[in-house]
């Protein structure tokens, strides 16, 4: 790589001339040529305003961004929110089915089949994971993709932390006994 060695600035020619070392000991020349055209104009010309500039993009999305929200924060263009609008997460969290559900386990859920490897089913039951049951040998038959069944939840996520590990690691698996399907309502007016 070569390093500058000599700059040369000739500012009637609006150039820029650099010498460099290359790695062979030879001396190049290169030369930068300016794009702008030389300011001829005295001081009394240049009496425009600075607010006429052009500005960037930046400074034009920060003043667009800054109309907007003096815009917004302005009193008559403010609602009033309802008591529901101006809940905490906090409050949502706390009030949210997901912790209303407590422990997970021993809880009885409702699933739905949709996958099948073998006698493993893979059922959905709305949980951050899926679980994975076997088939029962009494009625295995009934028990096809799509099927309603009944769980019984033991653990959300199946992790565990190993010899050795810093973090745990997981199966990404739920655990969960399977109770039987989901008889509706049209199924028992049949029997």
């Amino acid at each position: 790589m070569s390093a500058p060695w000599k700059t040369v600035c000739t500012s009637s020619l609006n150039t820029v001339n650099r010498f460099y070392r290359t790695s062979l000991g030879k001396i190049s020349v290169i030369r930068f040529y300016s794009t702008e055209k030389e300011n001829t104009e005295t001081p009394e010309d240049t009496s425009a305003p600075e607010t006429e500039k052009k500005t960037g993009g930046f400074a034009t999305a920060f003043e667009l961004h800054s109309e907007l929200r003096k815009v917004q924060e302005s009193p008559d263009s403010r609602k009033e929110k309802s008591s529901k609008d101006a809940e905490s997460f906090a409050s949502l969290l706390r009030h949210s089915p997901l912790m209303q559900l407590g422990p997970a386990k021993d809880k009885i859920a409702i699933g739905r089949i949709f996958h099948i490897i073998g006698d493993d089913l893979y059922i959905d039951f709305g949980g951050k994971f899926h679980c994975v049951c076997k088939r029962p040998a009494v009625d295995g038959e009934k028990y096809h993709r799509g099927t309603r069944v009944r769980l019984r939840l033991l653990d959300l996520e199946l992790s565990s932390r190993f010899l050795g590990a810093s973090t745990d690691t997981t199966l990404l698996e739920a655990d969960a006994v399977l109770l039987g399907v989901l008889e509706s309502k049209d199924q028992k007016i049949k029997e």
